[in-house]
This record gives C-alpha cells, sequence and structure tokens, in this order.
C-alpha cells in the first residue's frame, strides 16, 4: 500500500514539474513574436506595414494610353516621394521597381467630354502602388550605389586626363631638350592638342 502511494505522489510531482516547465517556456515563446488568443497562436511584427496610394493619370484615347500615362504619373509622385529623403529630382528610378509597386490591376473610369456636336469619350486610369518604407529603402539603396558608382567613374575619367596631362608635358620637356629648342611652338602645339584630344575621349565615356 505504502509502495503504491509512493508511485503516486512521484507521479503527481513529475506531471507538476513538466506543466511548471511548458509554463515558463512560454513567455519566451511570446518574447519571440507570438501572442496567444481564443485558444489560437497569432504571429505579430514579423511584416511592415503597407502603404498603398492611389495614382490617376489623364485622359486617354484608350485603356492602353490610360494605363501609361498612370505609370508615367507614378514615377512622378515616386520622384516626389524620394525627394523628400534626398534623392536629386533628376534621377529616374528603375523601370522595373516601378512595375513592381503596381499592386493589381488599374481602374478604367470612363469619361464623355461634350465638345461643340461631337462627344468624346475618354478614359482615365488609375493604380494602386505600394508606397511603403521598405519599398523607399529598396530605391534609396539603388540610388547611393549608382550616385557612388558614377562618382567613381568620374573620379577615374579625372585621373585619367591627369596622368595624359603628365605624360604629355614630361614628352613636351624630354623633345624640347633633344632638339635644343628649335621646334619648340610646334611641340607644344603637339603636347596642347594631345591633352585636348585626351579630354574630349574622357568627356565622351563620361556622358
Amino acid at each position: 500500500m505504502n509502495r503504491h502511494i509512493a508511485i503516486l505522489t512521484l507521479s503527481f510531482l513529475t506531471l507538476a514539474a513538466s506543466a511548471g516547465s511548458a509554463d515558463a517556456s512560454r513567455p519566451a515563446q511570446l518574447r519571440r513574436g507570438t501572442v496567444a488568443a481564443n485558444g489560437r497562436t497569432l504571429r505579430f511584427g514579423m511584416h511592415p506595414p503597407l502603404v498603398t496610394r492611389e495614382v490617376t493619370g489623364d485622359r486617354c484615347a484608350n485603356t492602353a494610353r490610360a494605363e501609361a500615362d498612370a505609370r508615367r504619373q507614378l514615377q512622378v509622385e515616386v520622384k516626389k516621394w524620394l525627394a523628400e529623403a534626398g534623392v536629386d529630382p533628376s534621377w529616374v528610378p528603375p523601370k522595373a521597381i516601378l512595375n513592381s509597386m503596381v499592386l493589381g490591376r488599374p481602374d478604367f473610369t470612363p469619361e464623355i467630354i461634350h465638345d461643340l456636336d461631337t462627344d468624346l469619350s475618354l478614359v482615365r486610369a488609375t493604380i494602386t502602388a505600394d508606397f511603403s518604407e521598405h519599398r523607399r529603402a529598396e530605391l534609396l539603396k539603388v540610388y547611393h550605389r549608382q550616385v557612388g558608382g558614377r562618382r567613381l567613374v568620374y573620379l577615374g575619367g579625372g585621373l585619367t586626363l591627369l596622368l595624359v596631362s603628365l605624360a604629355a608635358v614630361s614628352g613636351y620637356i624630354r623633345a624640347d631638350e633633344a632638339t635644343k629648342g628649335y621646334y619648340t611652338n610646334r611641340l607644344r602645339l603637339i603636347a596642347a592638342a594631345g591633352v585636348g584630344a585626351a579630354g574630349v575621349v574622357v568627356y565622351r565615356i563620361l556622358t
């Protein structure tokens, strides 16, 4: 009898310990981004909030042109949006990212314009676009990468022109010494022409 009581007591203590450990582990699970509600576990904080804007284009003769105009207007709105973060307004966002911002299909709104005795049937397109912060971060990353690459190209072009100029001056000095100064003017013209030609080549490469 005593043995049975001891076994039951030991089993009860084991169950109590396991229940306590499960309760202790539950706050850690909640800290990882879950919360229990009505017997279900809901996840939170996994994705950033979605922020959308509706962009409407101008009146056009058909739906294809209306959608193209709405996408053009989207580019304008995105450039204004990025300008708030310090992006140069002249920078053109990549078309692939702009297309990925569009959510679903455009909505077309027909409009009738009464012009004297003629009724014109036109249409407007409205697209819904993703203007969330992670989209702006993606665009800013591409912008800074392109700006950094362009600066490196300009720096390389400047260094190339500098090296060409130094080489032309050095060649002029050596040729002038070798010819005892008889062809100084001609050598100067040749050196200047060489530097000018290098400058034109570098300018065309950079532009």
